[in-house]
């Protein structure tokens, strides 16, 4: 009795635990990816000034090395010319010339490297929006037409140990829409695998089905369909969210 009782209480702590976590997950989450905007952000704005700041510290760290006592004694010819040079009145001008040119391209790429992984970014945003779009619709009418057929092919005939009466074998056709499918042609591979993977399965069903039997033999698949139309729903409001954010 003691011993349930203790893995009860066990048990609720652990449950109170993973809620826990899962109450505070989100908020971290949504912290940690605004933290690191910002951080990105930041870097970005002020990078120039922090190169500056590395390159002045390596014009004093050559200003040092030259000036030592020590370095004399490693090559004396090469450190005394070298001396000339860094103590002359064009050393610091010509170093902060030169590193302004630096950071006015390194600014100027980073800043195009940005405006077009912004741009590319929001291009394949859209054209993935408008794959989810396109698909959703056609499913949507193999789904009402599933909705149609379903009533009437119960009515009639029955399966009978994996093959249907001939009648309703010769009589009734299906031709599901696929036209879509065939139109986005590879730009469906822009949707994530598991989905694509799905959407292949069901398409290669679909367009095998053209009598009852097809379908019957097919139908564990093909009855996926309104499955298959909330996860692509349930992307694109993931996409709509990072979007506008």
């Amino acid at each position: 009795m003691a011993v349930s009782r203790s893995g009860g209480v066990r048990q609720s702590m652990k449950h109170g635990w993973n809620r826990l976590c899962l109450f505070m997950g989100r908020p971290a989450r949504h912290s940690f990816r605004l933290l690191r905007w910002l951080i990105t952000g930041f870097v970005v704005f002020f990078s120039p000034l922090i190169v500056w700041l590395i390159l002045a510290v390596n014009r004093e760290l050559i200003h040092y090395l030259v000036n030592a006592r020590w370095t004399g004694f490693i090559a004396p010819v090469a450190f005394s010319t070298m001396r000339e040079d860094v103590n002359s009145r064009w050393f610091i001008s010509g170093f902060n010339e030169a590193a302004l040119g630096g950071l006015l391209t390194l600014y100027g790429v980073i800043v195009t490297v940005w405006y077009y992984h912004a741009v590319r970014r929001q291009e394949v945003i859209e054209k993935r929006l408008f794959i989810i779009d396109e698909l959703v619709e056609e499913l949507r009418k193999n789904k009402r037409m599933l909705e149609m057929i379903n009533p009437s092919l119960e009515g009639m005939g029955t399966e009978i140990s994996g093959e249907l009466s001939p009648q309703l074998q010769e009589d009734s056709r299906m031709i599901f829409f696929t036209r879509a499918w065939h139109r986005l042609g590879g730009d469906v591979a822009m949707l994530p695998r598991v989905t694509h993977l799905k959407l292949s399965v069901l398409y290669s069903c679909l367009m095998e089905c053209r009598v009852p039997r097809d379908y019957y033999r097919r139908r564990a698949t093909i009855d996926r369909i309104p499955d298959i139309i909330a996860e692509l729903q349930r992307y694109r409001r993931k996409l709509g969210k990072s979007d506008i954010s």
